[in-house]
């Protein structure tokens, strides 16, 4: 079973294999879990821009909430995980491109935070002008942002 990375053998002898067995599962629940609601969000925010260029300003709204409802389930299961188990270390060749990915993926989740706040805010507050210009470029990143997490977690399988 793929559990995400980790070190089973001590964890066996610390847990017993009954007890591993159930963290394991939770585990790999958790890793599938968090990359499955990550991606659904990017699709989300495809979708609604897709919607929003049909002119389907209802459905492209509630495409976006939704994203960010995925997105923030995302945040608190990635800290769920990132608190219960340690980070899997890339060992490949592209080391250098793998960091570059991460620094990327890290900077730009961080700044892709405020970016939605506010990008949500004006268009709540039907602002639309200034989240026209704000928008675009949140979407991006967002994307991006799930994108290269997917990338991420498939370098360090």
């Amino acid at each position: 079973m793929d559990n995400g990375g980790g070190d089973g053998p001590s964890l066996r002898r610390r847990l017993g294999n009954d007890r591993l067995e159930v963290v394991m599962d939770f585990r790999w629940l958790i890793f599938t879990g968090s990359q499955t609601i990550i991606g659904v969000s990017g699709l989300l925010i495809v979708t609604g821009l897709v919607l929003i260029k049909q002119g389907r300003k209802e459905l492209h709204k509630k495409a976006m909430l939704s994203a960010t409802f995925f997105a923030l389930i995302f945040v608190a299961l990635y800290l769920i995980r990132s608190a219960m188990f340690p980070h899997s270390k890339y060992q490949g060749g592209h080391r250098s491109l793998y960091l570059f990915i991460v620094a990327s993926h890290t900077l730009l989740a961080i700044v892709n935070g405020p970016m939605a706040v506010v990008t949500i805010y004006r268009a709540l507050k039907e602002d639309f002008g200034r989240h026209k210009k704000i928008a675009p470029y949140t979407a991006g990143v967002w994307i991006y942002v799930a994108a290269t997490g997917w990338i991420i977690f498939a370098f360090t399988k």
